[in-house]
């Protein structure tokens, strides 16, 4: 049986920070979304092993992401990438590094890369590490005085119980093992990863709201996913319920929805039903071309504040409240919404929150 599923996990709880947990998590979606993007067979694993798992189906092999924020602006060393962490009992914590190599030892060929993935940039002695190895040169070879760095520090971590096949093991994690500056931002991740989202859904024929809810139900998945504990040994099928996302899955669920509910005729024959005249179903048709042009907009982040904040007050107001249809209590009470928020713009459209709450009924 494959050892990824019989052995324990070195951790299994999330980031004892909540801003560096979603974080990982918007990250992790990024992630998925750029496997869509390229049309990759892959299974996603949410906290396993490592902060993510990538499982290729075809070559049966692991990939595991560390993911890692940092405050300042300081580049990575491998000082500060090797430093290790000493515990309440007195023992020390594996390192970064050491963490990493861990995965070539203990799960040999089904490892096939390591990624550490941080907001921040990392100095020259790791960028000269990557430049060789992603070049195809053996570091070895190129700069031994850089690999024997490198060496020493985690064999320093194992100096109470060195495998035998350390050295065999230390070459696959130094030619095998790259480091990724994200493009992610402490700041505004969140804004990032939904505009990403938004961006690959641009040329798609679907409803905003809709798209709105795939990207907040996945998001959801890959928190609830990295927040759920398992026992090993278990199989494939109870992993992947369990810790995983399929990207096939999620690109089915797109395509769905562009085939079933994605198109302006069901949304222009919904108005029909409403009773509305056809001064004002033409009005709200328009208004609503320019609120998806607006909301698929990934540089318009004001405006895609503004319509989260509509589209909750929309939600709670229409579970509340029975009502035949939208009226100025609803308009009301949005505005005052956006006031506290101080979201309240003259340029918004006046017919966006009709926009919006038909939406949330035709959908």
């Amino acid at each position: 049986m494959s050892s990824v599923l019989t052995t324990e996990q070195r951790e299994q709880a999330g980031s004892d920070s909540y801003n560096r947990f979603e974080y990982q998590v918007h990250w992790i979606v990024c992630h998925i979304i750029g496997k869509l993007q390229d049309g990759t067979e892959c299974i996603v694993f949410c906290e396993f092993h490592d902060d993510m798992a990538e499982f290729s189906p075809n070559n049966q092999q692991y990939q595991f992401f560390q993911i890692k924020t940092k405050e300042d602006s300081s580049d990575w060393t491998i000082a500060e990438m090797s430093k290790r962490e000493k515990k309440k009992s007195g023992s020390y914590k594996k390192s970064f590094l050491g963490f990493i190599f861990y995965n070539y030892l203990a799960f040999g060929a089904e490892c096939s890369h390591c990624h550490f993935v941080s907001n921040n940039d990392f100095d020259k002695e790791v960028l000269l590490w990557q430049s060789y190895i992603e070049d195809g040169k053996r570091l070895q070879t190129e700069n031994i005085v850089l690999y024997e760095k490198i060496k020493d520090r985690i064999k320093n971590e194992f100096l109470d119980d060195i495998p035998s096949n350390f050295d065999s093991v230390f070459e696959e994690f130094i030619q095998n093992t790259f480091v990724h500056k994200s493009e992610l931002q402490l700041t505004t991740y969140e804004s990032q990863t939904m505009g990403k989202f938004f961006n690959h859904l641009a040329d798609k024929n679907i409803p905003s709201n809709t798209a709105n809810l795939i990207f907040q139900q996945l998001l959801n998945d890959v928190r609830k996913k990295s927040k759920e504990k398992i026992k090993v040994p278990i199989s494939m099928k109870s992993l992947v319920e369990k810790k995983g996302v399929d990207i096939a899955q999620i690109g089915k669920k797109i395509d769905g929805n562009i085939n079933n509910s994605g198109n302006y005729d069901a949304f222009h024959d919904y108005l029909i039903t409403q009773s509305l005249s056809d001064k004002d179903i033409n009005r709200i048709e328009s208004a609503k071309t320019l609120h998806d042009t607006r909301w698929l907009d990934v540089n318009d982040v004001k405006y895609q504040e503004i319509v989260v904040v509509l589209r909750k007050t929309i939600s709670t107001y229409c579970e509340s409240c029975e009502t035949n249809g939208f009226n100025n209590d609803l308009k009301r009470l949005c505005i005052q919404e956006l006031q506290k928020h101080n979201l309240l713009s003259d340029s918004l459209d006046k017919s966006l929150v009709e926009v919006l709450y038909y939406e949330q009924k035709f959908s």
